[in-house]
């Protein structure tokens, strides 16, 4: 099983610079794509620094799956946050 995103970095424009994964690691979104495109991440396909993802096949019907909303995802500061209070 992959890695999931779990938290994001933005820009002074709003778009996504940088993923959380659940294991801490943070990384470029030019290499969160990367990996995605290489089927490192739990269930997404492709993404992009907009925070729109793909997941190639989720009901097994052969359609992809697509959305959007990576973007909604906390703060680095607001995940660490979070792990904090569930210690």
């Amino acid at each position: 099983m992959g890695e999931k995103i779990i938290a994001v970095n933005k820009d002074q424009n709003g778009d996504i610079a940088e993923v959380m994964t659940h294991t801490g690691r943070v990384i470029s979104i030019q290499q969160a794509m990367q990996e995605a495109a290489e089927g490192k991440f739990d269930s997404i396909t492709s993404l992009d620094k907009e925070g729109n993802w793909t997941i190639a096949n989720s009901t097994g019907d052969g359609q992809p799956e697509t959305g959007n909303n990576l973007d909604m995802l906390p703060s680095f500061a607001e995940a660490m946050h979070e792990g904090e209070s569930l210690q």
